[in-house]
């Protein structure tokens, strides 16, 4: 059977000896397989052939497209000639092919522009031709007639122009580029020295609109020049800048056309944002920024008119503000030329900022401050359409931008005038939208819940100091705002609002006990630290949290000494009694797991028992020294029974101290021969009896240093 892996007649790779078929070798050089190895060989020449033929089809046709003639590459002097195109080789395909994978080719980073001398050299002949046009005007002006000098101007103008355009057409950039440059600044030369010495009389014009004029000539004239050489880009960028201030220059600089140059700044910003559509992409960065230069310089200025004019020049700026944001936000969104959330950022902010001004200065019969009492409110309405808008991110930025700068706005100008009473209000109201963003809104829910538990909470501090609440009360609602925000927390465990309610009810508390503190009330503080402790003791059960129980018993623990001082009580286990429970509260954990007794009950038994028994000493009662002995006594044999350290050792040497401080008081009424005897005898017995009693007290303290 004949193999047709190859055809015979093929040269070999390596002697040019024609090939044999397959799987035989080369009669002459002995490569192996040789008919395999010159099938690939002709198949990789005949590609490569192909390609060459490809690449040289489309250098003709991007030569033939391109606007004037583009010189192809000139081979060197010492490059040999092309070889003529072999003919095409017929080669099968073969048997069976391993795909390779295409290694991706890491783009080659474009070369750094740099200026090149000629460029150098063009600049600088273009620069001293200017120079030398100035000195013209300026020195040779009174020595020639004004026709003649002025004719040379022109000239000399027309001449630069005339020749940029003949370089132009010989592909000479550079050159067509500085003459450009030379033009347009010759012609503004001639345009100011036309009116600063009088030319026909133009001295006459006034300066502004003379400046004006002569900024929109150039802006036309660099247009119609741009229109006839459309490979210069010196043309369209003097028409562009040449174009900015003749708004303003046309403006008559007189107060009352304040609003008016408002609208001329954010006309300006606009046509540039409209001129992108006219310039080569090139020059479209330089149009955007000029449009957002005088975006911003209409947006200052239209909220200083809107706040320090009039009512009729204060509300055209807002007018204008808000007719520029809205085409702003239409006209950006259909070009698709920035990210249209930060359009609709600063074309809601800007307008809303304005007629926050614009509010503060209406006035009724209800007061001076109606106005910005309505933008408030405004903007409270603002912030709640906010919360249900969830396709439309545009509009969401808006309404949110817009509501919080005008209630701020708002806001400040009620603070400025004092009307703390009206502001603890509409702060009130603004827990409205945080509620509604913290039940509908889950991506914003924790901080939406903060703001809604803090904001009634800011609210009382401000009807308190407007004197709408008294203390007492502002202190009451502020423990209850606590425990609610607690609660809250409570039944949002685990989920992100849990931190922020937990920290919103846990600053509130503190604020409840300080408002109600600095007026004196320390009744009051005791209530308000017992229902933030409470509130704060349920959450820590709950949630297991140590530290939150550790500060929940820490206020229920001051409250009650609070509420104890308050009442001149002066007992000291009224004060003892409840911390040693708050502890004993908290080491409850510590006693369901049989810890070491020291670190669990030891704290809670020496505060219950160790102040009662100092007091029985220096100040004693029948029933303080009844109840401190036998407590003692119930402790010692509690301790014993459960083999609990701290117990037995608190209440045995709370048992021995009271003992020994009820005895000294008599030791100075005892006989001195019988306290001698009593000493001899007691020495006597010890000496008797040391190594039995000496290895009791050793089996003792062994006997108590086993307990836990």
């Amino acid at each position: 059977m004949t193999s047709t892996d190859g055809p015979p007649g093929l040269p070999c790779p390596v002697c040019g000896t024609p090939a044999a078929r397959p799987p035989a070798a080369c009669p002459t050089c002995g490569l192996p397989a040789v008919g395999q190895a010159a099938t690939v060989v002709a198949r990789l020449g005949a590609t490569i052939e192909e390609f060459a033929r490809e690449r040289d089809a489309l250098l003709a046709t991007l030569r033939a497209a391109a606007a004037g003639p583009v010189a192809g590459p000139r081979p060197a002097a010492w490059a040999p000639a092309p070889p003529p195109p072999a003919p095409p080789v017929s080669v099968p395909h073969p048997v069976a092919a391993t795909p390779v994978a295409a290694t991706p080719v890491a783009a080659t980073p474009a070369p750094r522009r740099r200026i090149s001398p000629q460029q150098v050299l063009v600049g600088l002949g273009a620069l001293l031709v200017v120079a030398a046009a100035l000195a013209f005007v300026a020195v040779a002006w009174t020595r020639l007639g004004v026709t003649f000098q002025a004719a040379v101007m022109a000239t000399v103008t027309a001449a630069a122009v005339a020749t940029s355009a003949w370089t132009a057409r010989r592909g000479l950039r550079a050159t067509e580029e500085a003459l450009a440059a030379t033009g347009a600044a010759l012609l503004a030369v001639d345009l100011g020295a036309a009116h600063a010495l009088g030319l026909w009389g133009l001295d006459a014009v006034p300066d502004r609109l003379w400046a004006g004029l002569s900024c929109a000539a150039v802006a036309l004239v660099a247009l119609g020049l741009g229109r006839l050489t459309r490979s210069t880009v010196t043309w369209p960028v003097v028409a562009l800048l040449a174009a900015q201030p003749v708004g303003l220059l046309l403006l008559p600089d007189r107060p009352a056309a304040q609003a008016a140059g408002v609208a001329v700044l954010l006309g300006t910003a606009l046509a540039d944002v409209l001129a992108v559509l006219v310039l080569r992409p090139a020059l479209h960065r330089l149009a955007l920024a000029l449009a957002g230069l005088w975006a911003a310089l209409g947006a200052l200025r239209g909220v200083g008119v809107a706040w320090e004019q009039g009512p009729a020049q204060s509300w055209t700026a807002t007018a204008v503000l808000v007719v520029a944001g809205a085409v702003a936000v239409l006209l950006l969104r259909e070009l698709r030329l920035v990210d249209l959330r930060r359009v609709a950022v600063g074309a809601a902010g800007v307008p809303a900022l304005a007629l926050g001004g614009s509010l503060a200065g209406v006035q009724v019969a209800g007061g001076e401050l109606a106005g910005s009492v309505a933008g408030v409110g405004l903007g409270l309405v603002l912030l709640t359409a906010a919360v249900p808008v969830r396709s439309a991110p545009a509009v969401l930025a808006g309404l949110l931008t817009g509501g919080a700068t005008l209630a701020g706005a708002g806001a400040v100008v009620l603070a400025d005038a004092g009307r703390t009473d009206l502001l603890a209000l509409l702060v009130l109201a603004a827990a409205v939208p945080a509620t509604l963003a913290a039940v509908l809104r889950p991506e914003v829910r924790a901080p939406a819940t903060g703001v809604a538990l803090a904001v009634p909470a800011l609210a009382v501090l401000l009807a308190s100091d407007a004197r709408l609440l008294a203390p007492e009360v502002a202190g009451l609602l502020l423990a209850l705002t606590a425990a609610i925000a607690l609660g809250v927390a409570t039944l949002r465990a685990r989920w992100p609002e849990e931190v922020t309610a937990a920290a919103a009810g846990a600053g509130t508390g503190l604020l409840a006990g300080l408002v109600a503190g600095t007026a004196g009330a320390w009744g009051q503080v005791g209530i308000d630290l017992a229902v933030t402790g409470t509130a704060a003791g349920v959450y820590a059960v709950v949630m297991r949290r140590r530290p939150v129980a550790v500060l929940a018993v820490a206020d229920l623990v001051v409250a009650g000494w609070i509420a104890a001082a308050g009442a001149d009580v002066r007992t000291p286990e009224v004060y003892s009694l409840p911390a040693a429970a708050g502890l004993l509260l908290l080491a409850l954990p510590a006693l369901r797991a049989r810890a070491w007794s020291w670190s669990a009950e030891g704290g809670a038994v020496a505060v219950a028992l160790v102040p009662s028994a100092m007091v029985v000493v220096t100040d004693p009662t029948a029933l303080r020294l009844v109840l401190v002995v036998a407590a003692s006594a119930l402790l010692t044999v509690a301790g014993t029974l459960a083999h609990r350290q701290a117990p037995f050792v608190v209440g045995a040497g709370a048992l021995a101290f009271v003992a020994l401080g009820r005895l000294s008081v008599y030791a100075p009424l005892v006989p001195r021969w019988v306290a001698l005897a009593t000493a001899g005898l007691l020495l006597l017995v010890v000496g008797a009896t040391y190594e039995r009693r000496r290895q009791q007290a050793r089996e003792a303290v062994a006997w108590v240093a086993q307990m836990r």
